[in-house]
């Protein structure tokens, strides 16, 4: 009876550990979650940029819009996480602002609540409610194969976004991050010379967004251009020209980490 007994231990004690190591690997799998933080308290203060291209007011002698820049301070904080109407974990996004002057340094500024975002981390998405347009950020597991529509959960057209690159060590401004990664949303390639339209975000892993540029501007050639001031035949000139040197209308728009923390 012994000899029977032993090697039915023997085999149960070697199923025991074969699940438990199945187990622990499966408890290993990085789906990429910690790109998206949700933990009360976290903030991200940015140093925000934005370039409006007025059309509506062209410079006389050029005919290129008129300019107008905005520069400030942007901090998303999570205030709170709570159960929506659909019974989903949704994250409370406070955001505040400090918009830059020539006579006061940032320090010296109070934050000034400006608005109220949501937002949801599923299973397969990380997903951003900003101004009542609901955007699908990230999509999980984090890999080269992944490809989802950015807009599938509002009635904007469909934009195919894709991850450039994952898990990268980046320098942005003075921070060292170890593993980052890049969202493209929309990209036209540049082949367009009457327009330009790129749309990136960056992710930092415990950090969340922390680098955004828009790039949204047009590039129209008008009838009886100066040829005085281009040299040659006024369209021709007109297109040689890069199309960031000759904007008729637009935006420009960058974000980037300035600080983050816990509060």
């Amino acid at each position: 009876m012994k000899r029977i007994i032993f090697p039915l231990c023997l085999v149960t004690i070697m199923l025991i550990g074969f699940n438990s190591c199945k187990k622990d690997k499966a408890a290993t799998v990085d789906l990429g979650y910690n790109y998206f933080p949700n933990q009360v308290g976290r903030y991200v203060i940015y140093d925000v940029d934005s370039l409006y291209y007025d059309n509506a007011n062209l410079n006389p002698n050029t005919h290129l819009a008129k300019v107008d820049t905005f520069k400030f301070q942007l901090k998303e904080k999570i205030e709170s996480i709570y159960l929506d109407n659909l019974n989903r974990l949704t994250i409370r996004l406070e955001r505040y602002v400090k918009y830059y002057s020539d006579t006061l340094s940032y320090s010296q500024m109070p934050w000034t609540l400006r608005n109220v975002w949501t937002e949801n981390r599923t299973t397969t998405t990380a997903e951003k409610v900003e101004e009542n347009i609901r955007y699908i950020k990230l999509a999980f597991p984090i890999n080269s194969a992944q490809t989802w529509n950015g807009n599938a959960q509002n009635t904007l057209p469909a934009w195919n976004y894709t991850y450039s690159y994952y898990d990268i060590p980046m320098q942005i401004r003075t921070f060292n991050f170890d593993s980052v990664l890049q969202v493209s949303q929309y990209d036209d390639g540049g082949s367009i010379l009457t327009q330009r339209q790129l749309y990136i975000e960056k992710y930092a892993r415990n950090v969340g967004l922390v680098y955004k540029q828009i790039i949204d501007i047009q590039s129209q050639p008008f009838t009886g251009w100066n040829t005085q001031i281009y040299g040659q035949d006024s369209t021709q000139a007109f297109f040689i020209k890069p199309i960031l040197k000759r904007i008729t209308s637009g935006i420009q728009f960058t974000m980037v980490v300035n600080s983050y923390g816990t509060e």
